[in-house]
């Protein structure tokens, strides 16, 4: 498997993060969550959650970890973002004001 850095990870992780919204919207629509409390509940849960990933670390038996995100394309490519040009926090209220738009 190759790795590959470039620009399409940017895309790649919006639309990674706007599909998850999507997700989480139904989801609090499912169960009868009224839509702009669902809007906040959903911005707010974005942005934490990417912030986790942007600048976030775990502990797992002592040793420390930063979660990442990367994306596997048909020809086995594995695409991945190395030098934090993507910051997904930055686009978590955008993607929610988007996934509520409609």
């Amino acid at each position: 498997m190759e790795i590959i850095i470039n620009e399409k990870y940017g895309e790649l992780a919006v639309e990674w993060q706007y599909q998850m919204l999507c997700i989480l919207k139904e989801s609090l629509k499912k169960h009868s969550i009224e839509n702009s409390k669902a809007k906040d509940i959903c911005g707010d849960f974005t942005f934490d959650f990417a912030m986790l990933q942007d600048q976030g670390e775990i502990r797992v038996e002592k040793e420390q970890y930063r979660p990442v995100i990367c994306f596997e394309n048909t020809k086995e490519e594995l695409i991945y973002n190395s030098d934090d040009n993507i910051q997904l926090h930055e686009y978590a209220f955008g993607n929610t004001d988007e996934a509520f738009e409609e």
